[in-house]
């Protein structure tokens, strides 16, 4: 008997309909006991049916109709599933390119990052090149330079290093608006600013191409601010300009006494710009005199020492990697008008620091000084 015809007609249907491998040829005979008997099976016909089953499956061929029924829907499940496999790949693709970006950029930002830190302090200034920084002294102080003197009686109350020339930074404003105060110019003069004088600086300023200024105004910007712009609009509407300026500078420095001082332009980039801490000390007594300089100088928001018990008359920082951190200060000690200078300081914290323990040093010695001028002869002893 045919394999197929031994399944009843139900399986035999289902089974011509699917293989052709094994089917019965059409001649072949069809019992009639199997199709009127369908529920009626031998143990032969299930064995039959099992090999014809078995052997059809080990050659991919059975799909049951149930099956074939759900391929369309099946085909488009699959469809489905491959545009969102492929969608999600997208994403993922797009997700990863965005990582990159932003990985990138903040490569891009932390190297610019550590640009600046080159360019603003990792290299060492010429003190420190110098080995002025290991000088020792008895206040045990962090900067390369310091000084002291009393404004009035010229007595030198504290002296490290204070004769050898150094980059000053923008402490060189302090010359800047001395030549302007002393010059004919009018403070309420206008002033425009150009792109000339965009000068080349990390610094940041509020100056813009076309505003315009009085001069009192880029005086106090150039001493409040520090605003590299304004110093160089004040020298570039110079008479003669910038270069008569700048000449103007080193005059006034000469007249001065400062013997150990050169000025290359009015901003204090340029690190042709020295001076000794002595000298500065002959510059900030002359500007003092000043009572614009005295109110630019010491406006709340140039404060550089937070400590409200200092009397402050003048006041400058500077800053650049040849200079170091730079300070100058005229303040009242108790009964006494000094002039105080730091030069090469590590940084603003000890700048400020070395400023205190000089100051602390000179109160100190005043209390001694007057404790020992009142003391009966034998009482010292």
């Amino acid at each position: 008997m045919c394999p197929t015809h031994a399944l009843g007609p139900d399986a035999s249907r289902v089974l011509r309909g699917r293989v052709l491998l094994v089917a019965a040829p059409l001649f072949a005979p069809m019992p009639s006991a199997v199709f009127f008997r369908p529920a009626s099976f031998s143990l032969k016909s299930l064995v039959l049916a099992a090999s014809v089953s078995g052997l059809l499956f080990a050659n991919g061929l059975h799909v049951p109709e149930a099956h074939a029924a759900q391929t369309p829907q099946t085909t488009q499940t699959a469809t489905k599933a491959a545009s969102a496999k492929k969608t999600s790949t997208k994403k993922a693709a797009a997700k990863k390119t965005s990582a990159k970006k932003t990985s990138a950029k903040k490569t891009k930002r932390s190297a610019k990052r550590t640009s600046l830190r080159r360019r603003t302090g990792a290299a060492p200034s010429q003190a420190m090149l110098a080995g002025l920084r290991k000088t020792e002294d008895p206040l045990a102080l962090g900067s390369s330079v310091a000084y002291v003197i009393d404004q009035d009686t010229g007595e030198e109350l504290v002296v490290k290093n204070a004769d050898i020339p150094l980059p000053i930074a923008s402490v060189t404003k302090l010359m800047t608006a001395l030549v302007i105060a002393e010059s004919d110019l009018p403070l309420d003069g206008k002033v425009r600013i150009t792109r000339e004088d965009y000068v080349r600086s990390n610094a940041t300023s509020k100056l813009r191409n076309g505003m315009t200024m009085t001069r009192e105004a880029l005086l106090k910007a150039a001493l409040v601010s520090s605003d590299n712009r304004a110093a160089h609009a004040l020298a570039r509407t110079y008479p003669g300009g910038k270069k008569a300026f700048v000449r103007a500078m080193n005059e006034k420095a000469e007249a001065l006494g400062m013997t150990s001082s050169f000025f290359a332009d009015p901003t204090g980039l340029d690190n042709r710009n020295h001076s000794s801490a002595r000298d500065l000390g002959k510059l900030v007594s002359a500007v003092y005199e000043y009572q614009t300089i005295r109110t630019a100088s010491t406006l709340p928001s140039a404060r550089v020492i937070g400590d409200p018990s200092w009397k402050i008359g003048i006041q400058k920082t500077g800053f650049t990697t040849a200079a170091g951190r730079c300070m100058v200060v005229q303040s009242e000690v108790g009964e006494r008008r000094l002039v105080m200078v730091v030069l090469d300081s590590p940084d603003n914290t000890q700048r400020a620091l070395d400023m205190r323990t000089m100051r602390t040093f000179v109160e100190a010695e005043e209390a001694f000084n007057r404790d020992f001028s009142n003391a009966v002869p034998y009482e010292l002893f």
